[in-house]
């Protein structure tokens, strides 16, 4: 399950970079992350989690920004994943052999543990994505700079109880305006007009 978990990973971390960093073309990220995820499969097997691989790729993120970029998260989602396993990796090949790894609770293949990250992982790459694609909306919606008004309108209007109508007015234009509200039938309408102080 280690190269799902390294794709979910992957998912997972170029959403969040992509959001905070507001990259381009997020299919197009997202698609070259997942690959940089696999890009371990064709290297040979000491190659596989080096941090040596980052060299060209620096190199050519100059030429190629948002696709060496997504490569980038891809690899160091494997990189994690490859810590988190028994069988570590070898960080600083070719310049020493030693093995790194991470917690003693380590993943191993096909187990309770390696399935169960891999369900929390797939969950929170949904998420993720759902954030990065509608994240903005979402938090413009709660968030909102809007002056709100709430007007509570006719409660005896249907069996169903009261209707309540928003206004959103923008601070910075609610200078000297009149709000008329009126209701005819199910028709409700709403004027916003200019105030005319009448002495």
């Amino acid at each position: 399950m280690s190269n799902i978990n390294e794709l979910l990973t992957s998912i997972i971390l170029y959403c969040i970079i992509s959001y905070i960093l507001k990259l381009p073309h997020f299919y197009h990220g997202l698609l070259f992350t997942v690959i940089g995820s696999q890009i371990s499969i064709i290297l040979p097997e000491n190659y596989r989690n080096s941090l040596i691989i980052y060299i060209p790729i620096i190199a050519f993120t100059i030429v190629y920004p948002i696709i060496m970029i997504s490569l980038a998260i891809g690899f160091t989602s494997s990189i994690f994943i490859s810590l988190l396993s028994k069988k570590g990796c070898k960080l600083l090949y070719p310049f020493t052999i030693t093995t790194f790894t991470g917690p003693q609770n380590y993943l191993e293949n096909d187990t309770k543990g390696d399935y169960a990250a891999t369900t929390f992982l797939l969950v929170l790459a949904i998420i993720a994505v759902i954030f990065s694609m509608y994240g903005t909306v979402i938090l413009n919606t709660i968030n909102e700079n809007d002056l709100s008004t709430y007007l509570d309108v006719d409660e005896n209007t249907s069996g169903s109880g009261g209707y309540v109508q928003y206004i959103n007015i923008n601070p910075a234009e609610c200078l000297n305006k009149n709000i008329t509200t009126t209701r005819t039938g199910n028709t409700t309408t709403t004027i916003i007009t200019e105030y005319n102080s009448t002495k």
